[in-house]
């Protein structure tokens, strides 16, 4: 059976998707873990940056994207099979490595009008419906067996909380928080992970007795960590970050203590140039920008730390 985890936070550029690439690519590259990413968000940079725009797009003609799961339930469509996967997740020319184990189910742009027409929808008895809706990847994940093909599944998640997220949060062991040390981090990470126990498990509790029985919704979906992502550095101060983010992150660590992951991820311009390649930073590590700086062996050690995390969930 896989470890199922979402990478959400409220906030949108604190870097979930890029995490949520490298997470994926290190399991893969330096584990040999067999890992599904599974792209929440409309926005779908996820498939963007695997995909390449092309195959994305082909993607999105053939109907072979996560949109699939959630129409069965507004048009009484047929469920959909394991056929949205689509192997081989790195699809960039550049790629110096194959990521053989290494797949996903991308997103597409009509994304967020299928969550709006999800939220709008019923079938049947009010409450089942509510529960019905909130477990369809659940159901997916049932009705394809794929579970036990993979190691992780990972949901790359939009910044919110409505239903699609909650589909996610439903099928998760564990969830990660992405943040930048800032102060609106301080105050919305605490926000959103009891939001996660206290509000969408909560509720997904209650319903889950009057609707059909879920095997893969996990009742108690756990905090895995919390990572620290596009700090910035400052070589002349003692912290070695510049003062607003030394400031956040010592509130940060006294808050999350040892669920603050290390590494710290540093904010640099090799990361969004790998990324426009449609590459790993693994692939780049002989260039100034990312090897010199060490952000490729940064998400490697934090790769580890994570699975260690996640393993023990």
């Amino acid at each position: 059976m896989a470890k199922r985890i979402s990478i959400i936070n409220f906030k949108g550029g604190v870097g979930k998707t890029t995490f949520t690439y490298q997470l994926g690519a290190g399991l893969a590259r330096f584990h040999n873990a067999r890992v599904l990413l599974m792209d929440m968000d409309h926005q779908s940079s996820l498939s963007l940056v695997s995909l390449t725009a092309p195959i994305w797009q082909q993607c999105v003609s053939q109907n072979k994207t996560v949109n699939e799961i959630f129409k069965p339930f507004i048009s009484q469509s047929p469920f959909p099979d394991a056929s949205l996967i689509v192997p081989n997740a790195i699809r960039s020319t550049w790629v110096k490595q194959p990521y053989v184990n290494l797949d996903i189910v991308p997103a597409s742009l009509q994304l967020d009008d299928v969550e709006i027409e999800l939220t709008a929808s019923h079938q049947g008895n009010a409450i089942k419906s509510e529960w019905d809706k909130r477990t369809l990847i659940c159901r997916w994940l049932e009705e394809t067996g794929i579970d036990d093909k993979y190691d992780y599944i990972l949901f790359d998640c939009p910044p919110a909380t409505k239903i699609v997220s909650q589909n996610a949060i439903a099928a998760s062991h564990g969830y990660i928080i992405p943040v930048i040390p800032e102060a609106v981090m301080e105050r919305g990470a605490p926000h959103l992970a009891n939001m996660i126990k206290s509000g969408i498990d909560k509720r997904l509790n209650a319903l889950a007795s009057l609707g059909a029985a879920r095997p893969m919704h996990v009742p108690d979906t756990q905090l895995a960590g919390v990572v620290v992502t596009r700090i910035q550095k400052h070589g002349p101060a003692s912290s070695g970050y510049v003062d607003d983010h030394t400031r956040h992150l010592a509130s940060l660590k006294k808050r999350w203590g040892k669920d603050l992951l290390l590494p710290y991820i540093e904010q640099g311009t090799g990361v969004s140039q790998a990324l426009d390649e449609g590459l790993p930073v693994y692939d780049k590590g002989d260039t100034q920008n990312i090897g010199t700086r060490g952000i490729d062996v940064m998400y490697r050690n934090l790769t580890a730390t994570v699975k260690k995390r996640v393993d023990a969930l």
